[in-house]
């Protein structure tokens, strides 16, 4: 019988279960195979095999799998994970690519396809809150005004991502009496080789915590960029982008028991916990949630309340 990995039928050999699917616990998975498949110097058989194989392989493609699965151990897990690194380029490009024309809260977008203010066409903007019921964005330009614009004369992509920023610095250079616009200092890089906190890098899922808008404390987000302007994290919260401190957020770690080795002490190392990404329904459950919850603490009364807070009646 043919070698389900590499299809040929060599004679003599010995065939042996697939490591990474049986002898890897959990098996490995697709992101993980794409991930070592685009590192440098990935073995050529990353392009022509799969991550896993139910049946058995041949004694070649067992060897050549278990340097794999060897590469998953020390490059992926015992580092706490795929969420913990730096994505792959591939892997950047495709998140962003799904997410390239979003029309998101705090977000830049170009206005076009105006008939009797056709003066706007062209100008890029700062989204602020979308009206349900007319579908209108409010959207602030530079110098601060604001306008309604529907949502279908409004485009949004990293292009016009840079073309605000470019705008807002060139405004704040020409106009030396507002030192800022829209409420953040323009002009204060933090240094072109800022690295990245454990925990917040692009991709990674985060938590919201001590912000004034109290609804928005508990929320998940995703990091997508750090604003070296603002000394801020972006953050898509699923319905909408924030710019955020980092003392309101929270990585998504846990510290998990590592066992070095016979004769070493056992250590705890963050690792990330098992959460998915925000996406817009979750967003909307999470408003729900919110809101249900605001209900129920307004109902109680200054005994319940200081119960729920000092853990403790009194």
């Amino acid at each position: 019988m043919p070698c389900p990995a590499c299809g040929e039928d060599p004679s003599g050999t010995e065939w042996k279960w697939d490591p990474l699917r049986w002898e890897l616990d959990p098996p490995c998975t697709e992101a993980e195979w794409r991930y070592l498949a685009d590192s440098t110097g990935a073995p050529e058989v990353m392009t022509t095999q799969q991550c896993a194989y139910m049946k058995k392989v041949c004694r070649g493609c067992y060897n050549s799998r278990l340097l794999i699965m060897a590469k998953v151990q020390t490059r992926i897990r015992a580092k706490g994970g795929l969420e913990e690194l730096d994505p792959s380029m591939k892997m950047r490009k495709e998140y962003e690519a799904a997410h390239a024309n979003d029309l998101l809260k705090n977000r830049a977008a170009k206005i076009h396809g105006l008939q009797s203010a056709d003066h706007f066409n062209g100008q890029v903007c700062r989204l602020i809150v979308k009206d349900s019921e007319s579908g209108r964005w409010t959207v602030e330009f530079v110098n601060g005004e604001k306008k309604a614009i529907r949502e279908s004369n409004l485009h949004a992509s990293q292009d016009v991502d840079m073309e605000w920023e470019a705008a807002r610095v060139e405004y704040a250079a020409s106009n030396s009496t507002s030192a800022q616009t829209d409420g953040k200092p323009v002009g204060r890089p933090l240094g072109t080789h800022t690295s990245w906190e454990k925990g917040f890098h692009p991709g990674a899922v985060v938590f919201l915590q001590n912000l004034k808008t109290k609804e928005l404390n508990g929320r998940k987000g995703r990091c997508i960029s750090f604003n070296k302007e603002a000394g801020r994290y972006e953050v898509d919260l699923g319905d909408e982008r924030k710019l955020l401190k980092i003392e309101n957020l929270v990585p998504n770690l846990v510290l998990s028991l590592v066992r070095p080795g016979e004769g070493q002490s056992v250590c705890k190392v963050p690792a990330p916990r098992d959460v998915k990404p925000p996406t817009r329904q979750t967003a909307q459950e999470e408003r729900e949630r919110a809101a249900a919850e605001h209900v129920r603490w307004e109902a109680l009364n200054a005994r319940e309340r200081h119960a729920e807070e000092y853990g403790w009646d009194g």
